[in-house]
């Protein structure tokens, strides 16, 4: 069973939202935009209680209902679930909760109709026994406990339960006991022995402290880990890099003990506090889990991005109108896409909100664009806005990273210099013949390059103030007439003459964020073919719904 589509309103940030889903869901976005309400979102519907607290409605206003209607796919066979199935064999519930009152629960059929859906249903396949939400701020104490809702005790209690049935029911209480001990001592060996290689120590030792295996009142025991250095330290007070380690080792033996198919898994930022390399390690864990369960995590790390599948990525933005909305990828390009991607999905997807994309050449616009956007009065955050430094300017790249937010539904502009008439004729054909349906407008600078919007003098103080040459640079020491190449390649001259070095494209990154903070603090105005770049977003961001 797995969640293939859910349509929230009014809960937290999410006025409105409608996502598909697929086995392995990665949800990209913006901070604010989201994300966790989603993830609460899901959780609150399967916990099956009552809302009480008022954060949790849209706006804080408790008169309006949250609405949470689920469609869940490739379900267990069950003759409970057959008369609320619709005819594609899908199960769709709706929650609607009222403020401190018990949700009103239907299942909605193909005709619109609805049916109740059976307490046994509720109790079971939709209740948080099926449903495991893992937060970003981790609390390893509950995660590692034998707290029913914890995943740890989840997963013991399955492997006891199943020790348990696979014995004579009228065994002794004492041979009951012994049962259950053995069973969680397997799963305890295998998640040290998971622990001891992601940290390289074989020295770790995993303790459950104060084992109490009781067939009547249940299991208890406190989680500790010890090695050569360090005795006796309970889980929840080691570093989060180890607490971290102990969420991936968790989760390859949920993975290895074959049980993770009763189990939809929703992670916040998984990568937290980890390195890439175990970033990498944890991924390719949870693919493995969505083989036969639903994995739905958020993430901002590039690691998580260029290891799942474009399908799969769901990226989350804010309207200028204030509602959350959803893109997701169209199948139907993938093998294009697959072919002529010019640039790492990464550098794409994860540079902010997907209202509109800005492709630029490189590192002097990405990290100008968004003061002299300030400077203009208006905001990238608030516009929910990407700037994509594509740091080439050829057809293909510009092309294929067009391509690729185009898959995701996210309109764009591309500014790219003087010398690259060529591409900017042939991506605005791109655009007009409809290939490039996405791409809005095409700027080419008069200019020549971005740098040449910045006064000598502010470039010199740049220079002067990063590398302190023995003889301060004057505005006097460049060749006022030289544009585009020959501007930049007066500058690498001036370097190499008063530093000796010459900076490259050090040097262009320090003029966007240096340079233009220092024309914001001077009161320079945008210049003019900047400002018309930033008019054409507000107008295409403000005709998304």
């Amino acid at each position: 069973m797995y969640i293939s589509r859910a349509h929230i309103s009014n809960f937290r940030a999410l006025q409105a939202v409608d996502v598909p889903l697929s086995k392995c869901s990665v949800l990209l976005g913006e901070n604010d935009v989201g994300k966790t309400s989603f993830l609460l979102a899901l959780d609150r519907f399967f916990s099956n209680k009552k809302l009480t607290d008022p954060d949790d409605f849209f706006g804080r206003d408790t008169s309006v209902a949250i609405t949470i209607t689920l469609t869940f796919s490739e379900l267990i066979e069950d003759e409970t679930l057959k008369p609320l199935l619709r005819a594609d064999g899908s199960l769709v519930v709706r929650k609607v909760f009222a403020f401190d009152g018990a949700p009103d629960i239907k299942a909605l059929m193909d005709d619109d109709s609805t049916k109740a859906v059976d307490k046994a249903i509720l109790t079971g396949l939709l209740s948080n026994d099926a449903f495991h939400f893992i937060p970003v701020r981790r609390d390893l104490s509950v995660q590692f406990s034998m707290n029913k809702t914890s995943l740890l005790g989840k997963t013991l209690r399955i492997k006891m339960r199943e020790a348990v049935d696979g014995n004579d029911a009228d065994d002794s209480v004492i041979k009951v006991e012994k049962l259950l001990t053995d069973a969680i001592e397997d799963p305890k060996a295998k998640l040290q022995a998971f622990l001891r290689e992601q940290m390289h120590n074989d020295d770790m030792r995993l303790v459950f402290d104060d084992l109490d295996v009781d067939p009547i009142e249940g299991v208890s025991f406190k989680m500790k880990l010890c090695d050569d250095k360090m005795e006796d330290v309970l889980v929840e007070n080691r570093g989060a890099g180890t607490q971290n380690n102990l969420i991936i080792a968790l989760f390859r033996l949920v993975a290895s003990l074959h049980i993770e198919g009763r189990f939809i898994f929703a992670m916040e930022e998984p990568e937290n506090s980890l390195h890439p390399k175990a970033q990498r390690q944890l991924f390719s864990v949870l693919q493995d889990i969505s083989e036969k369960s639903q994995v739905i995590v958020t993430t901002h790390s590039p690691v998580f991005l260029e290891r799942s599948k474009f399908e799969n990525n769901i990226i989350l933005t804010r309207t200028a109108k204030g509602n959350t909305v959803a893109r997701v990828f169209d199948k139907s390009q993938l093998d294009e896409i697959r072919i002529n991607l010019g640039i790492r999905p990464s550098d794409a997807l994860l540079k902010g909100g997907g209202n509109c994309a800005i492709l630029v050449e490189g590192n002097t616009e990405e990290e100008a664009f968004p003061t002299f956007m300030e400077m203009a009065g208006v905001s990238e955050f608030k516009l929910g806005i990407a700037i994509v430094s594509m740091r080439n300017s050829s057809t293909a790249v510009v092309s294929g990273t067009a391509k690729l937010l185009g898959a995701y539904g996210i309109p764009c502009v591309v500014v790219l210099d003087n010398d690259a008439k060529g591409t900017a004729e042939d991506i605005d054909r791109e655009s007009k013949a409809g290939k490039l349906a996405n791409v809005k407008k095409v700027f080419c600078l008069k200019e020549g390059t971005i740098e040449d919007y910045y006064p000598l003098d502010v470039v010199a103080e740049v220079m002067n103030k990063n590398y302190n040459p023995a003889v301060p640079i004057t505005e006097s020491d460049f060749d006022s007439t030289k544009h585009g190449a020959a501007r930049l390649s007066d500058f690498n001259k001036v370097m190499l003459e008063k530093i000796g070095s010459e900076p490259g494209g050090f040097l262009k990154r320090l003029i966007g964020s240096d340079g233009t903070k220092l024309m914001k603090e001077k009161g320079l105005p945008v210049p003019e073919e900047l400002r018309a770049v930033f008019d054409e977003v507000i107008k295409i961001v403000n005709e998304v719904d």
